[in-house]
């Protein structure tokens, strides 16, 4: 049994020397009081609206009513023994907080400043830091980014400060220019405000090698959403006192009714082997524990198996099998590895095909005869793969395109008429899909999906892939151009989108002329604390010479896109009948995910299944007729949650979700992570 190798990564910036200053927490202005403070009180904060039971969704021009599976008898959600969770009442102090990353001003502008005040002010809902700010002549307006994360997920080496709370608030303020007045009013320093609860410090990061950027971090106990304004280049955090969800909130973490009556067969890698969940075995390996499911497992070899598939009828299992002594995920370089199959009836797993140096995303075809696999032919760098077919009773290996280009080919699925769709991309960053047709003629079908009616580009590449069963549809993930997040694109068996889930409206507020800055005031020569819980950084004693940037008039500042709609939207398997499962993510955020499970019935109609926030991460899933399988990992990647995270560190546990009874519980428990649940 191979052990799990960890590998660890940081990101340096360098913490300058340490100020300390005592700040005196001060009552909030008669403009920021509530009127009935014992509302406040009681009232629960509430979280992203949820949204409504019709995901946001825009049909193409080539879409007609006639595409999507047959309508069932009954057009709404099948019931389950847990109802979707309620709405927490609102609580009107928090009017705009969230988990979600926050963005105000222009976030691809560069500034020049000067930081004059820092404030703390505070109600019983929340508390805030306000951060006062004086533009110099010309400057581009004042921009930040504000996330919530994981002191994990910071990634700082802290030579004079060390963190000890589990979670931040990073205030980003990326595109602050590192000149004069940058290093006149902004020396590196902790703040301590010994008077307040959540806001106990405000720690300041800058990296000695940049000439742009600072980072503010105020370190919390636990994670609570927040607001992010800006006012007259009056930078605001404000910072609930409470979180708003428990372990009740996760509910594809909560179990619900009993144990499901009977438990679809699900095969998954664990440590470079091939598993096989069982229940009816108490059986587990080094690392697990049984809750409803043993899992045996079914290849125990000395080499690493990866990339699983399973023949639709379940008797054959293909993977790829690497040499002994060498692990794909400890390489630079391609390791070899070959093309294997199981018969799960029994006997004995034998190599099927061996092309190139090492095989990768091995598919089945509906009718279970043929495999689709990608080859990397040359084992070089960039990584060129190319796909492959292999007749399931054997033969020799056939490479579907005999053209030698730039192009990378990898992922295929196959769709009804012995067509396969699969993922493409270039050196130079270029993505498309491409459709193999039964005569031989390959498509571009991505190139159509990437630009909108104007030939504006709407997607920078794809994600996932997954088809359904027979191959009637495709689901794709489509990584947007314009900002992070991707929409889930439903294709038909020709490649012709059929519909776009998670497209967002762009709303443009009218242009703000950026306000002129304040009149310089006469610099202290000394930082100071005054009553009111005002911190006034150093300033030298003669005001900074402005003459290097030009005076111009104060400028219009573009409008900014403003997005409705998930943040995310990823495809988790389709059922037997051809319904799609997959889940959105309301926004882009570094420690909450706040999702939505849905089922796609057919053109526009999505039914809601289950909302849920969750600190972790969902991994590989697999829709099993009518039951889902996924596995719930505690930590998630660094980054906005959203796509299928990558961790293999954290623990995981493996679950159930039978939708047509309304169970959901765990099946086993691992001390690190799984692959290609299948």
């Amino acid at each position: 049994m191979r052990r799990f190798r960890f590998e660890r990564a940081f990101l340096s910036v360098i913490l300058l020397g340490v100020l300390l200053a005592g700040c005196t927490f001060v009552p909030v202005g008669e403009d920021e009081q509530i009127a009935n403070i014992q509302t406040i009180i009681a009232g629960t904060p509430s979280a992203t609206p949820t949204a409504t039971a019709t995901a946001t969704a825009t049909a193409t021009a080539t879409a007609t009513p006639t595409f999507g599976p047959s309508p069932t008898a009954t057009a709404t959600a099948t019931a389950t023994a847990t109802p979707l969770p309620p709405t927490p009442t609102p609580n009107p102090a928090l009017a705009g907080f969230s988990y979600c990353t926050q963005t105000v001003g222009a976030p691809t502008g560069r500034f020049s400043a000067s930081l004059q005040e820092l404030r703390t002010v505070g109600n019983p809902a929340f508390e805030q830091l306000d951060l006062f700010f004086e533009l110099s002549p010309g400057s581009a307006p004042l921009s930040a980014t504000v996330s919530c994360l994981t002191l994990a997920d910071v990634q700082i080496v802290s030579t004079s400060t060390t963190l000890t709370t589990p979670y931040v608030v990073r205030i980003d303020l990326s595109g602050w220019l590192r000149d004069d007045r940058f290093t006149a009013s902004l020396p590196a320093q902790t703040l301590t405000f010994t008077t307040t609860r959540t806001i106990s410090q405000a720690i300041v990061l800058t990296d000695a090698q940049a000439d742009v950027g600072a980072t503010i971090l105020i370190p919390l106990a636990e994670p609570v959403p927040f607001r992010v304004t800006l006012t007259d280049n009056r930078l605001s955090i404000a910072v609930a006192r409470t979180s708003t969800f428990g372990v009740a909130s996760d509910t594809l973490r909560v179990p619900s009714g009993s144990s499901p009556a009977n438990i679809e067969p699900m095969f998954f890698l664990f440590d470079g082997d091939v598993w096989k969940l069982d229940a009816n075995t108490t059986v587990v390996g080094e690392g697990m524990t049984r809750r409803l499911a043993g899992a045996v497992n079914l290849t125990d070899s000395a080499e690493t198996e990866t990339h699983l598939a399973v023949s639709p009828n379940g008797d054959y299992l293909a993977f790829c099998r690497s040499e002994a002594g060498l692990d794909p995920s400890d390489a630079a370089l391609a390791v070899p590895s070959t093309l294997w199959l199981l018969p799960l009836a029994g006997g004995e797993a034998q190599p099927l095909a061996q092309v190139g140096v090492s095989c990768a995303d091995p598919v089945f075809s509906p009718d279970g005869a043929t495999i689709a696999f990608a080859v990397d032919e040359t084992g070089a760098l960039p990584t060129q793969w190319m796909i492959y077919t292999v007749p399931v009773s054997g033969g020799e290996p056939t490479r579907l395109e005999t053209v030698l280009d730039e192009w990378s080919r990898f992922a295929p699925q196959w769709l009804s008429g012995n067509r396969l769709l699969y993922r493409a991309e270039a050196p130079d960053g270029r993505s498309s899909l491409f459709l193999r047709l039964s005569d031989g003629k390959v498509l571009d079908v991505g190139a159509t999906l990437l630009t909108d009616e104007r030939l504006v580009v709407r997607y920078r590449g794809f994600g996932t892939l997954l088809a359904s069963p027979g191959g009637e549809y495709a689901a794709v993930e489509a990584l947007r151009a314009d900002d992070p997040g991707a929409d889930l694109l439903i294709l038909d068996s020709a490649g012709q989108l059929v519909e776009r889930i998670g497209t967002q409206r762009v709303v443009l507020p009218p242009p703000t002329p950026t306000p002129t800055a304040r009149p310089t005031a006469t610099p202290t020569p000394t930082p100071t604390v005054t009553p009111t819980g005002t911190v006034t950084p150093q300033l030298p004693t003669a005001t900074p010479t402005a003459t290097a940037l030009p005076t111009a008039t104060p400028e219009v500042v573009p409008p900014q896109p403003i997005r409705e709609g998930p943040f995310w939207s990823r495809p988790l398997g389709w059922d037997a009948e051809g319904r799609l499962l997959y889940l959105t993510t309301l926004c882009a955020s570094d420690l909450v995910q706040d999702y939505q499970l849905y089922r796609w019935r057919g053109l526009q109609r999505s039914e809601l299944l289950a909302t849920g926030q969750s600190l972790g991460g969902i991994g590989s899933t697999i829709v099993r007729n009518q039951q889902l399988f996924y596995a719930a990992v505690a930590g998630a990647d660094p980054g906005p949650r959203g796509p299928e995270t990558q961790n293999q560190r954290s623990s995981t546990a493996l679950w159930v979700w039978d939708l047509k009874g309304g169970n959901r519980q765990i099946l086993l428990d691992l001390v690190r992570g799984v692959r290609e649940l299948r």
